[in-house]
């Protein structure tokens, strides 16, 4: 285990009605005008719920300004909130969403201090970042972890970026599984991957004698696999939301990789296609984790049929290792497949013409490979996109 150091200051608060408490809770952190931020879909339930969060805040005496249409991560919608942000003298954010809302608040609590350049000092570039406007932030997709992680994804054009800092981690976060009834299928299942992949990149590590926290990522894993398809089957499942936002959360804060370098390869190769073809992020997640485990299962034996046995369930055999990864990777395709998550780059919008460009802009580790446990040189990438593609059947 390698050394680390290790802060979380977000404060959980979890349960039925907990937004109702919200004006209240901002309010602890000397806050005078809060900008509330949503995705503006119309729809009756985003409304009933932003009119709850408008109320608790009126009650407890604070101003507001209601900020909509974040439809996607994006750095021009983010930098339109930057500028209401400066002309309102907002000084608190409460995004109330998933992923792209929240990361779009993070980025905007650290532009709104900086006076360069934010997507090229701190998403391309790793400058330090400023002491960030302060947030809060409400869940409604259990999915990318955003409400209690160190990370903000944002994407500029055909290029997707992270900027990590624990600075941009939530004050709070409030969770309520109820929030979550009405979520389309496919984003219950896209947030299903997504974890999955999380928990996944950081098991999948270089860094020897880690068990604790092979353990931890194994129970995430395994909690997404068997709640994932009820909460998919079964909206309205209260314990099944519950496991899967309190799994997802645990997944992407940071206490899962302390001591170990995390991989990051899937994700590199996903931000590529979502960058370029604006799929939903863990959809594609899901599809690029199935052709990475394809191609890169027998290139570690002990590994891989260590997971395939603690995850999935798949009987030991080393008497027949290859039987056990061939078993595991059926087990992960029909888990996809129940769910109705991608296996075929194809449903994602991937062509084969495009392959170059996109192994092109993939980012890389210092040596020029992809992945700190995968070192994947661009042909491998042109390997694993092929898979994807059903163009290749690799020998497992």
């Amino acid at each position: 285990m390698k050394n680390f150091q290790y802060c979380n200051h977000t404060r959980f608060i979890f349960g039925k009605g907990e937004e109702t408490n919200v004006g209240n809770i901002i309010k602890e952190y000397g806050a005078t005008k809060v900008m509330i931020m949503h995705y503006g879909t119309g729809l009756d339930f985003e409304n009933e719920l932003n009119d709850r969060v408008i109320a608790s805040l009126t009650n407890a005496g604070l101003e507001y300004y209601d900020f909509t249409g974040i439809v996607r991560a994006e750095v021009e919608i983010a930098e339109k909130a930057v500028s209401i942000i400066k002309e309102e003298n907002i000084d608190f954010l409460l995004p109330v969403g998933g992923g792209a809302v929240i990361d779009v608040a993070k980025y905007a609590s650290v532009a709104v201090k900086h006076n360069g350049n934010t997507w090229e000092d701190f998403y391309l570039g790793k400058q330090p970042i400023p002491t960030p406007l302060p947030m809060g932030a409400i869940s409604t997709v259990a999915a990318s972890g955003s409400e209690n992680s160190p990370d903000s994804v944002i994407g500029n054009g055909k290029l997707k970026r992270t900027m990590s800092d624990i600075k941009i981690r939530p004050l709070f976060a409030i969770i309520n599984p109820e929030l979550l009834y009405t979520l389309p299928p496919h984003i219950t299942a896209a947030g299903a991957a997504d974890m999955i992949g999380h928990a996944h990149e950081r098991y999948f590590t270089p860094t020897p004698d880690n068990y604790f926290t092979d353990l931890l990522n194994e129970a995430a894993i395994r909690t997404i696999i068997k709640y994932g398809p009820i909460a998919y089957n079964h909206p309205t499942d209260y314990n099944a939301r519950a496991q899967m936002l309190w799994a997802g959360l645990n997944a992407h804060n940071g206490q899962f990789e302390v001591g170990r370098d995390t991989d990051r390869a899937v994700h590199c190769i996903e931000s590529e296609i979502g960058g370029k073809y604006h799929t939903i992020h863990g959809l594609g997640i899901g599809c690029v984790t199935l052709a990475w485990a394809k191609y890169m299962c027998t290139k570690d034996i002990p590994k891989f049929t260590t997971y395939f046995n603690r995850v999935w369930d798949v009987e030991m055999d080393m008497q027949d290792p290859h039987a056990m990864l061939r078993n595991g990777i059926q087990q992960m395709t029909e888990f996809y497949n129940s769910i109705n998550v991608p296996t075929n780059l194809a449903d994602l919008g991937v062509k084969e013409e495009d392959i170059d460009e996109l192994i092109a802009t993939t980012r890389v580790t210092p040596e020029g490979l992809t992945g700190f446990y995968s070192r994947l040189t661009k042909e491998d990438l042109k390997h694993i996109y092929m898979i994807g593609l059903g163009k290749e059947t690799p020998e497992i």
